[in-house]
Formats: C-alpha cells, structure tokens, sequence
C-alpha cells in the first residue's frame, strides 16, 4: 500500500546539512557519549516543500510556525538554540538546492541532537537536517487497530515536545498491530480517550461535524491539524476540539490521520469497522492539497518560495 510515513527508510540522498554545512549523508557522525544516544535527548520537526500546481515554483508551508516549535521543544528540554529563523530557513533552501527533483515535493527532518553536556549543565547540540523525496500521490487509505500502549502523559513524557524519546512507544504500537496485519496503531491515553496514532493526530467527522482530540489528551501541538481546521472553517464546516472516547471512535463516519507527511490520509477501517471515503475529510484533504499547490489562499497559512529551489534555478 502506497503509505508515505516510511519515505525515510527507502531513500540515501547524497547531502545532509550538519550546522549550516552540506555533509555527505553518510558521513553525518554522533559521538558514541553524546547524550543524543546516551538519553536519546534530541528534538525534531518534520517540514514539507510542496511544487505550485505549475511545477515551476518550491515552497516551503509555514516553515516560521515549525521553527517556533523546533524551539519551544528545546526549551522544554534545556536545549540552547543557536541559531536564527533566518539561518534555518537558509538551510532548508541549500539543503533543496542540492536534492529536489522536479515533480517530487520534499521532506525535510531537522533534528537537534544534544552532542556536548551532561545532566543539562555546558548542553550544546548540533542542528542535522536531512531531506527526501516524496512522490505527489494519493496515498491508499489506511487500515488500523487500536494498540494496547498508551500515550505517554504530560508528567511523563511532556507531549508538547516533539522528541525522539516520544516515539519508542509509538514504535512498540506499531509492531504490536502490524503483526495482526493493520498499517498503523490508535493509541489511547491514560484515561482510555483517544489520543493520536503512531506519527499523525487523528481526525473523525459525525454528523457533518469534524472533531480531533486538544492537546491536553496526550496528542501532539499539530501544525497540520490547525491549518486542516483553517480549511475546514473556509469551506463552512464546524471543527472541534474536545476528547473523543474509543466508542466514538469506532461509530464515526469517517477517519482520517493529520501530519505534515500524511497530510490528511484517509482510514479505510478501524479493528473491523469500515468507514466512508468520500465525504467530509475528502473535500478538506482536496482543499488542503490545494492551498499546497497554491491554488488556495488562505491569510492564517503561508507558503515561503525557495528562490534557489525554483525549477529555473535548478535548470541552470
């Protein structure tokens, strides 16, 4: 099944960008004691470059929005930021000049390894970006199950940080289902509500409503989530936030999964129970698809072109 959550296991492209520089992707090296390995302490955000429906100019959607939360988490978690929107998004824009590819968007992952420092005293950490390709195509919807391990809480795990640390349970969830033949897992939280899937935040609609769980239910702060409901609200639909029980997960209409790689991927069924293609979730993944192709405008989302990442520029 065309999923793209994987996009980073199959591809080797030539450059990563390690402080601001182009570095061969294999030779990007971590210290053995760095305290990224040692506490798996390190930070990361996932940004997405879309092609304009013309294929002639790149742009990169909100990228102000993920460094604003690239520094928050490390904020969180004592990390120094040492450098600027402005040097981040010159880096994102070398980075693309060297591996986009026309007809083929962009992925880019960059992550903040704490590579010096012990117990939170003289922390520095190194800035890696990596970027990969991804195709422009529908992804088939997915199958899931609801998994047996819950969602960290905030006192736990705080869930407002986009950390690597976050995901080890993630990944037990995903064995656990993809062994009973499901794409992906529904994790609960503490108190048995919906809390988000493995890497995406989940999004039912019933009764011509759309509903998603807030932060407080042990899901992630989504950027993507808040640009679907800006979509959702222009197209005169009501979107809430508010917990939503395993029942109402399963009675719902439609589902869906939010992220900046999955964009609005649509579920196809939930432990058994088959869910409608073509309604409300439809029209706002069509909607969003739009905005990121520049066909749509929208004042609350913006769209930074990479000059260097033109297919002009890329032609000379």
């Amino acid at each position: 099944m065309a999923h793209t959550a994987s996009i980073s296991q199959l591809q080797t492209p030539p450059w990563a960008l390690v402080n601001g520089e182009l570095v061969p992707y294999t030779d990007v090296k971590i210290h053995i004691g760095a305290e990224a390995l040692t506490r798996a302490l390190s930070v990361f955000e996932g940004v997405k470059g879309y092609w304009d429906s013309a294929g002639e100019v790149f742009s990169i959607r909100t990228p102000r929005r993920h460094y604003d939360r690239l520094c928050r988490s490390a904020s969180l978690f004592h990390i120094p930021v040492r450098f600027s929107y402005e040097e981040f998004l010159a880096g994102l824009s070398k980075l693309a000049s060297e591996l986009l590819v026309p007809d083929k968007d962009l992925w880019f992952r960059p992550t903040m390894y704490v590579t010096h420092g012990h117990w939170g005293e003289a922390t520095e950490a190194d800035l890696v970006v990596t970027a990969f390709s991804q195709r422009k195509l529908d992804p088939d919807p997915m199958r899931l199950g609801v998994t047996s391990w819950r969602r960290a809480s905030d006192l736990v795990l705080p869930t407002r940080v986009k950390s690597s640390a976050n995901y080890v349970g993630a990944r037990m969830a995903r064995i656990e289902v993809r062994r009973l033949g499901y794409d992906d897992a529904i994790m609960l939280n503490d108190a048995g509500r919906v809390a988000e899937a493995t890497g995406a935040c989940v999004l039912i609609a019933q009764r011509g409503r759309i509903v998603t769980p807030p932060t407080s239910e042990s899901c992630l702060d989504s950027i993507t989530v808040d640009i679907l409901e800006s979509v959702a609200k222009d197209l005169g639909l009501t979107f809430e936030r508010r917990p939503i029980e395993r029942t109402e997960l399963l009675a719902a209409d439609e589902c869906g999964l939010a992220g900046t790689i999955s964009e609005l991927t649509l579920v196809a069924e939930l432990d058994g129970v088959e869910y409608e293609q073509s309604g409300l979730l439809a029209q706002v993944r069509q909607r969003y698809l739009e905005l990121m192709r520049g066909d749509l405008v929208l004042p609350d989302v913006d769209l930074v072109p990479l000059v260097d990442a033109s297919r002009e520029a890329l032609a000379g």
